[in-house]
């Protein structure tokens, strides 16, 4: 009797620990999927919101280039972007987001400017906007968040305060 009790209890045994490395399996495998999607998810809405920041900043600087923002109301677009890039984005994409809003404001401010002087920047190279570096850093921010790459994992989004990328991520 004994032999068969082992024999019985053996194989419960095994058939209990195949059930479990299956389940085991099968949960990390659901949990890896689950998470990529996730992270997928995000990168999507980051980058649809980074779009949208881009596109109505690009609208404010070509309309500062040749008028006076006479009513702060305008900016309001704006403002309601960078409010929601602060719930998810990184003190990277903040800090140069808040530079363009600077720099919009500032060319609110400024005489108005003619298509020549544009012209005239254009060739003298001078392209390199605070809108570029928020789009670096959205880049940058969006790199580290998209699997698959090994490039990306080794990026580090950040922003000094020139305005320059550096190496600092937000906490959290």
């Amino acid at each position: 009797m004994e032999q068969s009790i082992i024999s019985a209890t053996a194989g419960l045994c095994g058939s209990l620990l195949g059930g479990m490395s299956t389940f085991a399996a099968s949960w990390l495998t659901t949990r890896a999927q689950y998470r990529t999607q996730t992270t997928v998810q995000q990168a999507a809405h980051r980058e649809r919101l980074y779009s949208e920041f881009i596109s109505e900043a690009s609208r404010h600087l070509v309309r500062a280039w040749g008028h006076q923002l006479h009513r702060p109301q305008g900016l309001v677009g704006l403002y309601s972007i960078l409010e929601r890039l602060r719930l998810t984005s990184s003190d990277a994409v903040i800090g140069a987001a808040e530079l363009v809003i600077h720099d919009i404001i500032a060319a609110y401010g400024a005489p108005n400017r003619t298509y020549d002087e544009l012209q005239q920047r254009v060739a003298d190279g001078d392209v390199d906007t605070p809108l570029t570096r928020f789009s670096k850093a959205c880049r940058a921010e969006l790199m580290l968040l998209t699997p698959g790459d090994s490039r990306r994992r080794n990026a580090k989004p950040g922003i000094d305060s020139s305005g320059a990328v550096a190496n600092r991520q937000r906490a959290g």
